[in-house]
């Protein structure tokens, strides 16, 4: 559904970025580790293993629902975050709180981790626009001396 261009139109003017298919696998890596890494700690430290629950209904809400409703026609991503993230999230807070683990700390944690890993996404795409050198263009051959 066009994401790179989707991106460009949406979070440039807004954050003055020009997102690039790298810095969304960049990004979608380290998801998949911390996803990785909350299903490894679970039920020892929920407030944790919550935060990429909470962290996908933040990204839903806000990155895919609200723009779709904003532009009245469906974001890339709104279908996957309608019918992955929304439903397994949910599922997840439902667990917790079905095997007794899931206090209003580890809420409260879940959520504010959810929120940083979501906004340093944003922030290292406003702070990489902003510091990072440009990318050079094609190579040329070393001159002779």
């Amino acid at each position: 559904m066009g994401w790179q261009g989707w991106a460009v139109r949406v979070m440039g003017p807004r954050f003055g970025v020009t997102p690039s298919w790298a810095d969304f696998w960049a990004t979608n890596g380290l998801l998949i580790v911390f996803g990785g890494s909350a299903a490894i700690v679970g039920w020892s430290a929920p407030g944790f293993a919550l935060g990429f629950p909470a962290l996908c209904l933040i990204n839903a809400a806000f990155f895919h629902f609200l723009p779709t409703a904003q532009a009245r026609r469906p974001n890339p991503g709104f279908f996957s975050a309608l019918l992955l993230y929304l439903p397994i999230a949910v599922w997840a807070y439902i667990a917790a709180s079905g095997d007794g683990v899931l206090g209003a700390p580890a809420l409260l944690l879940s959520i504010l981790i959810g929120a940083v890993a979501m906004a340093s996404a944003v922030v290292i795409l406003i702070l990489k626009a902003r510091l990072a050198y440009p990318d050079a263009g094609p190579a040329s051959p070393p001159t002779a001396r």
